[in-house]
């Protein structure tokens, strides 16, 4: 019995320990994309400020959920593991009503960053950095230009309303394909390059790049989110167990 307290005891601190790990994980998250959201506020709305508060206070709670679960195995505290195992059950039930909404609302999320791509672009301002700061991110990463194309950026297309009153039909420089081992594109290569399949940008629109890789990735994130709600059941399990094992180990004094 003591041999199998003691395994049940080592798999509780390692299990604890990554929980804590990933509790860190998810408040650095949250905090870069807080430092960060900047760039991705006039596409999502000036959301990104609520997901990072959300992410450093889940980070927060797993970690600390996660130290408590150590401390009530090594002090044998009954109190405190089951205090534990219940905060541990709250968490999983909550991280399961969260991805059914995920799943639920995926769609309206992605028609609402569509939406909110058009606006990003019909405020695009040269001169004003807080207004080209969120596309030019995406499309350097996503390696695209417009939302469905390139010509997007077009007057006749009328989308980038602020920049088509002094480009006619060019694209801006992060639409340009950059060279190798060259992060920023050249100044002004995207002058003139918008009137068709240009070789020197990226011609194809960041709305199908960006729902590609939404729908290519998405499965993986539900399988780890379901792995992790395996892994903080099978937490719950050895809790109890330790617990019952404290209990049963505490001798009958005989008045």
């Amino acid at each position: 019995m003591a041999c199998g307290s003691g395994l049940m005891k080592t798999l509780m601190f390692v299990f604890n320990g990554i929980v804590w790990v990933l509790g860190l994980v998810l408040f650095v998250v949250g905090v870069v994309v807080l430092v960060e959201g900047k760039n991705w506020n006039e596409i999502v709305d000036n959301k990104t400020v609520p997901v990072s508060v959300m992410l450093i206070i889940v980070g927060l709670v797993i970690a600390v959920v996660g130290f408590l679960g150590c401390c009530g195995a090594m002090k044998q505290n009954g109190a405190m593991l089951l205090i534990y195992a219940i905060v541990l059950g709250v968490i999983i039930i909550l991280q399961c009503v969260a991805g059914i909404l995920a799943f639920i609302y995926s769609d309206e999320a992605i028609k609402a960053g569509h939406s909110g791509f058009i606006n990003a672009i019909a405020k695009y301002d040269p001169s004003e950095p807080k207004t080209t700061d969120g596309i030019d991110w995406l499309q350097k990463h996503l390696d695209c230009c417009g939302i469905q194309n390139a010509s997007d950026w077009r007057r006749n297309a009328d989308k980038a309303k602020i920049w088509i009153k002094e480009y006619y039909n060019s694209v801006p420089d992060s639409c340009c394909k950059r060279l190798r081992d060259q992060w920023n594109p050249t100044p002004k290569c995207g002058e003139e390059q918008g009137m068709g399949n240009s070789p020197l940008i990226h011609n194809g629109g960041c709305y199908d790049k960006m729902t590609t890789w939404l729908y290519t990735y998405m499965p993986m994130m539900g399988v780890m989110a379901l792995a992790f709600i395996f892994f903080e059941s099978l937490l719950i399990a050895i809790t109890c167990l330790v617990r019952r094992n404290m209990t049963e180990a505490v001798p009958v004094r005989i008045k």
